[in-house]
């Protein structure tokens, strides 16, 4: 069983030190918690990095996985996505991923061209939500038409 000794009605003193339930024990404190904070410095809070922002569409095709991909190149060079191209084919090649930034903007392209799945994807991201849109609205229609 635990015990607690009984508070003491005696008033501090150097040789009866008062127990910390007894506000009069820490008279000094809070103007040394006071004296502390005051002497911090803090670096001011910055503005929080923005959020990337993606958006993609999907169609159906029956294009060949070549096809897809040589159309998909000169269109998009067409609305100025030249910067870094690079394509990783994957399954043996059958189906291919083709990646490249813009020349000009923060905006990147990610096509993926699936003809055993029938599929063709993009996804456009990029920080500044409205010029990513207008690039993805863009690349939809040259892409994909009025699918």
């Amino acid at each position: 069983m635990l015990s607690m000794p009984a508070a003491s009605s005696h008033p501090a003193s150097p040789d009866h030190p008062a127990s910390p339930e007894q506000p009069e024990a820490r008279p000094g404190l809070g103007t040394l918690v006071r004296a502390f904070a005051s002497s911090l410095v803090l670096e001011p809070v910055s503005e929080p990095e923005p959020a990337p922002v993606v958006y993609t569409a999907a169609i159906h095709t029956t294009a060949d996985l070549v096809s897809s991909l040589i159309g998909i190149t000169e269109l998009s060079r067409d609305q100025g996505f030249n910067r870094h191209p690079e394509t990783n084919y994957g399954d043996g090649g059958r189906h291919a991923n083709y990646h490249v930034d813009h020349s000009t903007l923060p905006v990147s392209l990610t096509v993926n061209c699936n003809p055993p799945r029938q599929t063709v994807a993009i996804a456009v991201s990029g920080l500044d939500s409205e010029e990513t849109l207008r690039c993805f609205q863009d690349l939809e229609l040259a892409l994909f038409g009025s699918c």
